[in-house]
């Protein structure tokens, strides 16, 4: 990945930072659905700068940064990411497409999806397709006692589809060497790595 562009989220009284990070990962995620290549594939993924987790402590957070990262600058132009994000201008701030500093990269990570069931109202919905039996009420108070918790960072969002909120659990995992394959329509890759500087 040798081409970036960095969004820092400056906040505001209207926009906590959650529910920023929300707004603009929603529209991050239509911008890389619909630069989708011909196979289907993102070529884009994402780094978060200021990720912190510590598992002891049970506490991680995103932080204020959001990389885009790309082998060519023409992938990151081609997203015309202002577009994207024209109604969060006052509470972000966007840099122009910048070369990778190849001399200051401390490492690489991958930045991964990590599937946790957290959601009991989907849980129960799913387990009530199959057992018709069983009350919706009585299906999530089941869920609800078993429910996984995580500590990892998230950001909140709604399916497009079906407008059901979920989380969006991000887990980042140092990585030896560099590996560039695809990205989800999120950014995010278990395998691709993202250069750290």
């Amino acid at each position: 990945m040798k081409h970036y562009i960095e969004i820092t989220l400056t906040g505001s009284p209207d926009f906590p930072l959650y529910h920023l990070w929300s707004k603009l990962y929603t529209q991050l995620h239509l911008a890389l659905v619909e630069n989708r290549d011909a196979s289907d594939q993102v070529n884009i993924g994402v780094s978060f700068p200021e990720y912190y987790f510590n598992e002891e402590k049970g506490m991680g957070f995103l932080g204020t940064k959001l990389r885009l990262f790309a082998e060519d600058e023409t992938s990151l132009q081609k997203i015309d990411i202002q577009k994207w994000f024209v109604r969060l201008n006052d509470c972000i701030h966007i840099t122009p497409v910048c070369r990778v500093p190849l001399n200051e990269i401390t490492g690489y990570a991958t930045f991964s999806r990590k599937h946790i069931k957290s959601n009991a109202e989907r849980l129960a919905r799913r387990q009530m397709k199959r057992h018709k039996d069983l009350s919706f009420h009585e299906t999530v108070q089941r869920y609800q006692k078993n429910l996984a918790k995580s500590p990892l960072p998230f950001i909140q969002l709604e399916s497009l589809t079906n407008s059901h909120p979920f989380k969006l659990f991000i887990e980042k995992k140092p990585a030896i060497n560099a590996s560039l394959k695809v990205f989800t329509t999120y950014g995010l890759s278990a395998e691709s790595t993202i250069p750290e500087f």
